[in-house]
């Protein structure tokens, strides 16, 4: 089960089991993705790491979107960069845009970025709108909306490719596994706010007199 999102939690209690007949097994809930193919333009409310810019939906008309989420602790997301990378280079000249959002600091994003170069429009998220309309706790997580701004898929980075970007191109829906919504958002992003109010305190505290 790929899940790139770990939370460890310790338990301590008396456990005791009684004698009972046996019970059917309770069924599991059926997983859905983080939003359903055909969502038209979530809420994108990012500011670009370079030029400080707000990126709109109506910039990107007529393109075909990519948008993948990431943070500097999840190691999946930093072994994705170079495949990022690449697709960028390969969809050059092709209206494609890649836009990669982390929710957290500048002061967090850009020592990684140093040693881990990311070729995409990096961006982060003002105060978590983005990833709430996205869904987007499951990090990584990429996002491809079509040329008129619909969602064509949510796919793991190691699914994307660019024979997926081009059946996007073309106006087709990617014949491709859905990746899974976390199971937990209400948790995640309490935990995300957490990290980022810990990196922000820890800024402060350095930038201070």
């Amino acid at each position: 089960m790929r899940a790139f999102f770990i939370v460890l939690f310790c338990l301590s209690a008396e456990i005791t089991v009684p004698l009972a007949r046996p019970q059917a097994p309770v069924p599991k809930a059926a997983t859905k993705p983080p939003l359903e193919v055909g969502t038209r333009q979530p809420l994108l409310d990012v500011t670009t790491l370079v030029g400080n810019r707000h990126p709109t939906w109506p910039e990107f008309s007529g393109k075909v979107v990519i948008v993948d989420f990431w943070a500097t602790w999840c190691g999946p997301c930093i072994a994705s960069f170079p495949r990022l990378n690449e697709l960028k280079v390969q969809s050059a000249g092709k209206p494609v845009e890649f836009l990669s959002v982390s929710y957290e600091t500048r002061g967090q994003v850009e020592p990684v970025l140093r040693k881990f170069p990311l070729q995409t429009t990096v961006s982060l998220d003002n105060d978590f709108g983005t990833f709430k309309a996205f869904h987007a706790w499951g990090i990584p997580s990429v996002f491809v909306f079509d040329t008129k701004g619909s969602l064509a898929a949510v796919v793991y980075p190691e699914d994307l490719s660019l024979e997926l970007i081009q059946t996007v191109l073309n106006g087709r829906i990617p014949d491709v596994e859905q990746e899974k919504a976390w199971d937990d958002p209400a948790g995640a992003e309490a935990s995300f706010r957490a990290m980022r109010e810990k990196a922000v305190k820890a800024e402060e505290q350095r930038s201070a007199p």
